[in-house]
């Protein structure tokens, strides 16, 4: 009986280290395919380089990385020639073009809110080394904004029939977009492009790249009019600027450039289709220094679009905020105290949620269209 409890014994051990062997080489094999992926999430969850030591940039691991990308590229490939097969099935009713509208903004300083065509190019270039290119030179002047007859007073958009809106940003707008969406199409019958994803700013590209996701959306939906773009939360923190190059520290003037440029990069993608823009600036949130960066991107926002002659507007009016107040509730026009912020101290509560919406649908006019209901 020893012999044969020692062989079951015995087995049962190879079997432990043959399960602890193959989850060590799948654990390794994963890693080793994934790592770029892997080296983005650390960079934006602890702002800093994430390389490992000799073994970042040795041939051997390396491969895994460019063995995986390579796959990507034959997927996109092959999704790609299969697109226009199902396009010619889907035989999509093609709309009249509407006539483009663009908006000034309202709220800026005169002296920011000259027309481009005073200008050679937008102002704060980002330096040559920065992972995002610079965006081209504006040399064209901005579209005229819409005439007095197709904008309500106190709007700043308008949208017609077969218009579009793109809603661009992260988990703030993440959570005002299905309210916005929703709105416009029960009211209006305007149709929405939701790619709002949380943990997405301007600062990490390499995980999420919004210049370049809004630039190819544009590209293939020409009835979009209107952007709104809600984010900042997620990009107060140093910035990566390529591969074994220092971080660029946050408010830094080479940080401020490139954050700039990738600013211009989204304004210009929306000069260049006729589409116009409602950026709409975080608002205070409860820890002081989140709360601060927040009021330093929101003064970014607000000065880029103004250069492009698009609106800004501020999200803590809406909430009730003043100066650099929090509160975790407003008071409606009847005297009610409801509360918009939820334990966080960052994000929205239903309520705040449709607070927001509903002031971005107040800046917009909709000539010509019926309202169907509320």
């Amino acid at each position: 009986m020893q012999a044969s409890d020692s062989k079951q014994l015995f087995q049962v051990q190879v079997g432990a280290a043959r399960a602890l062997y193959a989850l060590v080489v799948t654990t390794a094999l994963l890693f080793w395919l994934n790592q770029d992926s892997i080296k983005l999430y650390c960079q934006q969850k602890y702002h800093q380089g994430c390389e490992i030591p000799l073994l970042g940039q040795a041939p051997a691991w390396r491969f895994g990385a460019q063995l995986t990308l390579a796959l990507e590229q034959q997927r996109d490939s092959l999704l790609e020639r299969l697109q226009p097969a199902a396009q010619l099935a889907q035989a999509p009713v093609v709309l009249p073009e509407p006539m483009p509208v663009l908006a000034v903004n309202l709220e800026t300083p005169a002296v920011l809110a000259k027309p481009l065509a005073a200008t050679a190019q937008p102002v704060h270039q980002a330096p040559a080394a920065q992972p995002l290119p610079v965006p081209a030179a504006v040399t064209q002047s901005v579209p005229a904004a819409p005439a007095p007859a197709l904008l309500q007073p106190g709007t700043v958009a308008a949208l017609a029939a077969g218009d579009e809106v793109f809603l661009v940003g992260d988990s703030l707008m993440q959570g005002v977009a299905p309210h916005l969406a929703n709105s416009l199409r029960k009211r209006y019958q305007i149709r929405t492009v939701n790619l709002s994803k949380q943990s997405t700013g301007l600062a990490y590209p390499g995980f999420f790249n919004w210049p370049r996701t809004v630039a190819e959306t544009l590209d293939h939906a020409p009835n979009i009019r209107l952007m709104v773009v809600f984010l900042g939360p997620n990009d107060p923190w140093d910035m990566p600027q390529g591969k074994g190059k220092p971080f660029l520290r946050f408010k830094s003037p080479e940080w401020e450039a490139a954050y700039r440029a990738r600013i211009d990069a989204i304004l210009e993608q929306a000069r260049r289709h006729d589409v116009q823009v409602l950026w709409v600036g975080p608002p205070n949130m409860e820890k002081a220094r989140l709360s601060s960066a927040m009021g330093y991107l929101s003064g970014l926002y607000q000065e880029q679009t103004a250069l492009y002659g698009q609106h800004y507007v501020s999200a803590n009016p809406i909430l009730g905020y003043t100066d650099d107040g929090f509160a975790y509730t407003t008071q409606t026009p009847q005297g009610k105290r409801v509360k918009v912020r939820v334990d966080d101290g960052i994000h929205f509560t239903i309520t705040g949620q449709k607070l927001i919406a509903e002031q971005v649908l107040s800046l917009i006019s909709f000539p010509g269209l019926t309202v169907t209901g509320h």
